[in-house]
């Protein structure tokens, strides 16, 4: 039995159209039920019937802020679909991580939305201006976004190959690889930031993460290595130059993804816009090369011979 024909049912149990779907189900399920918990912690909270560690006091002080919970389960699930697509198409897969930071910078927006109180603070004050670099940030974001997935349906399409092939079973292994690694980061991540919680309500000191920066600082971390397997594996599976750039270049983004988890305010939004305009470009340059590159029937003359 080839190493396809082995691979191919373990990927199908993890990877198939039937389980997306359930999974899309289950997560809205899940987030319109954490929707409704995270109000009526809201609102126990504002009506002093519960109280809370001071460091959770803005997530609990303001409706809006309970936003923030339907959005993190579906940031979890986008992050199945990011893998899921990686196997049919890398580019499809670097679409999905633009799609999650933009996610992110949206469930940002809903806190730092609760976190405003126009009665102490003019709303161009100093300590309202991550807001506001926040919702410029996701206008560049949505719109290079826009820019990538345009590109990306008028690409040119190529036909499969035997290497091709191979290249597809070898993103499928990865894949394979990183269902438990996605599931051991989402536990570890989020039990030590419920243990926090916990040490914080019994008087511990303790510093409590940025919510925003658990999970997926250490997954981004392990999608770089990821990128840069694949890319490593197109050198075998393919001799095209701009393949192997847009790659490098795929691999170049995802790590300035990675770092602006450890930026904040206008340098986290600066890194992230730098990181989606790079992928852009370079899926553009790919995309002109691509029209005049027709493999070995390709004519180059030079002036000089």
């Amino acid at each position: 039995m080839t190493l396809a024909k082995k691979i191919a049912p373990v990927f199908e149990w993890f990877f198939n159209e039937k389980l997306k779907h359930q999974a899309e189900k289950l997560t809205l399920y899940i987030a319109t039920v954490g929707f409704l918990v995270h109000l009526i912690c809201v609102f126990l909270h504002t009506q002093g019937i519960i109280t809370v560690p001071q460091e959770l006091h803005k997530l609990l002080g303001n409706p809006v802020a309970a936003i923030y919970t339907p959005f993190s389960f579906i940031l979890i699930y986008e992050v199945y679909l990011l893998i899921y697509y990686l196997p049919r198409s890398f580019s499809i897969s670097i679409a999905k991580q633009y799609e999650i930071v933009s996610l992110i910078l949206i469930r940002r927006i809903f806190k730092d939305i609760s976190y405003l109180d126009l009665e102490k603070q003019e709303l161009f004050s100093a300590a309202n201006l991550n807001l506001l670099y926040d919702i410029i940030g996701f206008l560049l974001l949505f719109f290079l976004i826009f820019v990538f997935r345009y590109l990306l349906v008028h690409r040119k399409s190529h036909h499969i190959t035997p290497n091709i092939q191979g290249f597809i079973l070898y993103k499928k292994v990865l894949c394979l690889g990183l269902i438990p690694v996605f599931l051991g980061l989402a536990v570890y991540s989020f039990s030590d930031w419920a243990l926090d919680i916990v040490q914080l309500s019994r008087g511990a000191s303790v510093v409590l993460s940025d919510f925003n920066s658990i999970f997926y600082h250490e997954f981004f971390t392990a999608l770089i290595i990821v990128d840069v397997l694949i890319l490593v594996a197109s050198f075998r599976y393919t001799d095209r130059y701009s393949l192997i750039i847009r790659n490098t270049g795929f691999v170049i983004t995802t790590v300035l993804i990675r770092v602006s988890f450890s930026a904040t305010g206008l340098a986290n939004i600066a890194l992230l816009v730098a990181g989606l305009s790079f992928g852009v470009m370079v899926l553009w340059l790919y995309s002109l090369y691509d029209k005049i590159d027709k493999g070995d029937t390709t004519k180059e003359s030079y002036a000089y011979l």
